[in-house]
C-alpha cells in the first residue's frame, strides 16, 4: 500500500536537504513519528520561533530586532569586520579571541550556482564597501572556506581594496585545501584567526 501523500511530499522536501537521501528522509520521519507528543510539540515550538527570526539590517546575521546582538554591542571593535559565507560560522569564530563585527555573504561562488550567487554576493559586497567607507573600517578578515569556491569568493571580496584603502587578511593556513570551516574544531580556528595573514 503506498504511503499517504502528505508523508510522500514531506519525504521529498527533506530529501532535498544537505546530507539527506530519500532513505535518510524516511529514517528522519520514522524517528519523529515515534516521538511522544511533548517532543513533537517542543520541536514545533522551536521551529516556529526560528521562523520569526529576522536578518540583521547591518551584517545579515540572525536577529530578533533590527540589529543583531553583535552590531548592538558597542564594546566590540567597531573598525574590524569578519566576512563569513554562512551565519552558522559566526559561533565558531566567537570561540576565538576575535572581538570585532561580522558580515554574512549568504553563500559562496560556485560553478553550479555561479550567476545567481555572484549577483547576491556582489550586492552584499557593494553594501559592505559602503559600510567600510562610511564607518571608516580598518580591517576585513576573510573567513570563507578553503575550497575552490571559498577561495574564489575571498578574491571576489578583496577587490574592495581597489576602491577603499583597507587592510584585508585571511585566516592562516592551519587549514588544508578543501577544508570547511563548519567542520573545524575551535582550537584550529582560534590559531588560524590569531595568525591570519595579509591577503
Amino acid at each position: 500500500m503506498p504511503l499517504p501523500k502528505p508523508l510522500v511530499d514531506l519525504r521529498f522536501l527533506i530529501s532535498k536537504m544537505p546530507g539527506f537521501s530519500e532513505k535518510g528522509a524516511e529514517r528522519f520521519l520514522d524517528f519523529w513519528w515515534r516521538q511522544d507528543e511533548k517532543n513533537r510539540n517542543d520541536f514545533s515550538e522551536a521551529w516556529n520561533k526560528f521562523r520569526t527570526l529576522n536578518f540583521c539590517k547591518q551584517c545579515f546575521f540572525f536577529a530578533e530586532d533590527q540589529l543583531c546582538s553583535f552590531c548592538q554591542d558597542n564594546s566590540r571593535d567597531q573598525k574590524k569586520i569578519c566576512v563569513v559565507s554562512s551565519p552558522f560560522i559566526i559561533p565558531l569564530i566567537e570561540k576565538t579571541n576575535y572581538s570585532g563585527l561580522y558580515f554574512v555573504l549568504d553563500g559562496e561562488i560556485t560553478g553550479k550556482n555561479g550567476g545567481k550567487q555572484i549577483l547576491t554576493i556582489r550586492k552584499r559586497r557593494d553594501y559592505l564597501k559602503n559600510r567600510i567607507i562610511s564607518e571608516k573600517i580598518q580591517e576585513l578578515v576573510l573567513a570563507t572556506d578553503f575550497t575552490s569556491s571559498g577561495e574564489a569568493t575571498a578574491f571576489f571580496i578583496q577587490e574592495i581594496a581597489k576602491a577603499a584603502p583597507i587592510k584585508i587578511s585571511r585566516l592562516a593556513r592551519g587549514f588544508q585545501s578543501g577544508d570547511l570551516l563548519s567542520y573545524s574544531d575551535p582550537i584550529t580556528i582560534k590559531s588560524a584567526m590569531e595568525n591570519r595573514t595579509s591577503f
